[in-house]
């Protein structure tokens, strides 16, 4: 059941077995487990709920109605943009698909690195195979690539460079399962007594009459899954306890800066499946080290969002737009080892303080190398690096312009999709927030269920991690009904 706010007319009072905050990877896939479990469930969700009939090819209408900002919550420098989904389904509902698993790799540095001895790949691989199973996972053929995935598997073909084909879950993803969804609700307190989880206070973003009426959830359990910038604000408003001092803290972005291409033929890369194929030839992941590197996908968008990052201004940006048709793009996700941080102010959303590491810079810098390598490779006769102004290589090899532009503030401007690690797991409470279940040390019957717990960026796009982390906590759980619910 969702339920229509608009019908509100006054404030709401339900009880339920479980709370869930956040209607994202986690929060949906945990609310899912506990309602076909018998549980009672209740999932708030800040957004609204947007059906499939509404969705519409307008940049202009949509980006306000699914993202928390239109899209462009920027750090205090403005050298990052953090787009977040806002609606029903959260950040799940504008991603690309993908669906890659966890690196062994970074499992394996986590449990050995944070005491976390149950989140090895064996440890997780029955809730990652019913989480793939639950939304469709299937990889990607070749017959299904579009131009500019195309383009980029040439290029590594011809290259040598290391490669495949992904999985993806573009369909039979939506099932119902009894849980009732509370969407345009702002969650606004975690309630708590004598150390438990209680309850969930919020308020109406809009209702039949304009009031912002009041909500409470009173529930045995509660589940935090409003994401990395918004479980910690939350936690914070809450004035739950953090003697590690650890929520807000460690934030890993995954940035992501676009090399655009200019081919000879027609791409028409905004058609058919954005990310088709990734090149994985530059990351190296080590148990012992979390490792380091970069993914290389193909990427592209929609006119506006295209034109917010290709460089340039005035007269050269409406050249460049003009040559849209044409264009192909390779998009950098950096695995990062900068550490920010969220600082909060009352009754106002956290502000991200990010600034990218010298040997995170190394890597961007090879990065768009090689990304600019790939795509001439591939055939392209320009390539436009991601900075303010326009910087063309006009053949391979001649990249002495990115190595003395470097890295500067504001330029490039970085992208993150992906924030991660602002209440992370660990099994000493001295250093983390939760433990491997995602329960909160300092709060029984509390847990948390979005890319927030993960001690260090997970190197791949997170949605099926996520999922996989909130099957595992849903099992936890009901494996212990008896102590959270008392039957």
């Amino acid at each position: 059941m969702i339920l229509d706010s608009t019908t509100v007319d006054g404030d709401v009072a339900l009880s339920s077995d479980v709370c869930v905050i956040g209607s994202g990877a986690g929060g949906a896939v945990v609310a899912r487990e506990l309602a076909e479990a018998g549980r009672s469930v209740v999932v708030v969700e800040d957004g609204p709920y947007v059906r499939s009939g509404e969705f519409v090819q307008r940049e202009d209408v949509m980006y306000t109605r699914i993202y928390r900002e239109g899209g462009t919550t920027a750090n205090a420098e403005y050298t990052v943009l953090v787009s977040q989904g806002r609606l029903v389904g959260g950040s799940t509902v504008p991603s690309f698909c993908l669906s890659i698993r966890p690196p062994r790799a970074i499992l394996a540095y986590w449990a050995r690195n944070f005491a976390l001895p149950g989140v090895g790949f064996e440890a997780i691989y029955p809730h990652l195979r019913k989480v793939e199973k639950q939304i469709g996972v299937r990889r990607i053929t070749t017959e299904q690539l579009n131009a500019n995935s195309t383009k980029l598997l040439l290029g590594a073909e011809q290259l040598g460079y290391r490669g495949y084909l992904p999985f993806h879950n573009r369909t039979g993803c939506v099932e119902r399962a009894g849980a009732v969804i509370i969407p345009d609700c702002e969650a606004r307190q975690i309630v708590t007594h004598a150390g438990h989880a209680a309850g969930v206070d919020g308020l109406f973003n809009r209702s039949r009459t304009g009031t912002r009426y009041a909500l409470k959830v009173r529930a045995k359990v509660v589940v935090l899954a409003a994401g990395a910038i918004n479980s910690p604000r939350l936690w914070q408003a809450s004035s739950l306890p953090d003697p590690a001092q650890a929520v807000g803290r460690n934030l890993r972005l995954q940035p992501n800066v676009v090399v655009s291409a200019l081919y000879p033929e027609v791409i028409t890369a905004w058609r058919g499946i954005p990310q088709g194929y990734v090149v994985d030839e530059f990351l190296r992941l080590d148990e012992r080290s979390a490792g380091q590197g970069y993914l290389l996908l193909p990427t592209f968008a929609f006119p506006v969002a295209a034109a917010s990052v290709l460089p340039g201004y005035g007269e050269q940006h409406r050249q460049l737009m003009e040559l849209y048709p044409r264009l192909g793009a390779i998009g950098i996700f950096l695995h990062d080892h900068s550490r920010g941080r969220l600082e909060f102010s009352e009754n106002a959303p956290p502000t991200v303080a990010y600034r990218l590491g010298g040997l995170d810079q190394e890597q961007l810098l090879d990065a768009m190398v090689q990304a600019s390598e790939l795509s001439f490779a591939a055939g392209a006769a320009k390539v436009f690096l991601p900075y303010n102004h326009v910087v063309t290589i006009r053949r391979r090899g001649a990249y002495q312009a990115i190595h003395e532009r470097g890295i500067r503030a504001n330029d490039p401007l970085f992208i993150s999709y992906q924030p991660q690690g602002t209440m992370r797991m660990g099994g000493n409470p001295r250093q983390s927030v939760v433990d491997d279940h995602g329960e909160a040390h300092m709060v029984r019957n509390l847990f948390v269920a979005d890319a927030s717990i993960f001690p260090t960026s997970v190197a791949v796009p997170p949605q099926l991690s996520v999922m996989t982390f909130a099957t595992r906590t849903a099992q936890h759980i009901i494996a212990n009904a008896r102590g959270y619910f008392g039957t």
